[in-house]
C-alpha cells in the first residue's frame, strides 16, 4: 500500500500544499497522515505511529521533500536505513525522483540511491546549517543596531487594576481574571510579576 506523511513545523502553518502533491501522486487521502510538530527534534507520534504500527513490509512511504526525515544528515540517513533495511519497506521523495526505492531493485539501482541520499543528506543539513546562521548573524545585527525587539511586549490592559485588585482579594479566580482582561496564562503572570516588582522598585 501506498502511504504519505506531511509535517509543518507549527499550528499555523497550512499542511495543504503537501497534502495536494501527495494526492496528485495517487496515494488516497485516508492514507496520509499529517503532523504538526517542529523539526528540531525526532519525538513525533504520528510519524512513528504511521512507520512502526500502521505499515508493513512492502509498503512505500512518500514525502514531499527529503528534510521530512530530519533536521540533519544523520537524522535522515538513520530514518531512511530504518525504513528501507530494518523494517523492509520502500520510499518515495516527491521532489528527487531518483529517490524511489520500489524502481530499480538491483544492486546497482540500490547503490545509486544510497549515493544520491547520501549527497542530499549532507546538503540539507548544511542549508539547514547555513540558514540558522544566518538569522544568529541578522539577530546580533538587529541587536547591535537597536532593531531587534524579541518577543512583542505585553501591555497592561485598560482594566488591569481593578480586576487585579479583585483577583488578589479573592473575590475571582486567576482564570476568571485572564477572561476578564483577555489575557493567556503566561502574559497574566508576566504581568502581575511585573505589576508587583514596580511596587517595590517604583523606578523600574
Amino acid at each position: 500500500m501506498d502511504f504519505g506523511y506531511v509535517r509543518v513545523s507549527t499550528k499555523e502553518q497550512n499542511p495543504e500544499r503537501q497534502i495536494a502533491i501527495l494526492l496528485d501522486m495517487g496515494i488516497e487521502e485516508r492514507n496520509i497522515y499529517v503532523e504538526k510538530k517542529s523539526g528540531h527534534n525526532f519525538n513525533r507520534e504520528t510519524y512513528d505511529m504511521l512507520i512502526n504500527h500502521i505499515m508493513r513490509p512492502g509498503d512505500r512511504l512518500t514525502v514531499t521533500e527529503l528534510k521530512r526525515f530530519g533536521r540533519n544528515y544523520m537524522e535522515i540517513y538513520r530514518e531512511w536505513h530504518h525504513i528501507t533495511k530494518e523494517l523492509q519497506m520502500d520510499i518515495r521523495v516527491a521532489d528527487n525522483k531518483i529517490l524511489d526505492t520500489s524502481k530499480d531493485k538491483d544492486l546497482l539501482g540500490q547503490v545509486i540511491t544510497d549515493v544520491v541520499l547520501a549527497l542530499l543528506s549532507y546538503v540539507a543539513e548544511g542549508d539547514w546549517a547555513e540558514r540558522h546562521e544566518l538569522q544568529r548573524q541578522g539577530i546580533e545585527v538587529a541587536k547591535k543596531s537597536g532593531k531587534y525587539l524579541g518577543r512583542p511586549r505585553v501591555e497592561f490592559p485598560e482594566n488591569w487594576e481593578e480586576c487585579y485588585e479583585r483577583w488578589k482579594s479573592g473575590r475571582i479566580t486567576a482564570k476568571e481574571a485572564m477572561k476578564l482582561m483577555d489575557l493567556k496564562k503566561d502574559s497574566f503572570y508576566r504581568l502581575v510579576k511585573k505589576h508587583e516588582n514596580s511596587k517595590i522598585n517604583p523606578r523600574k
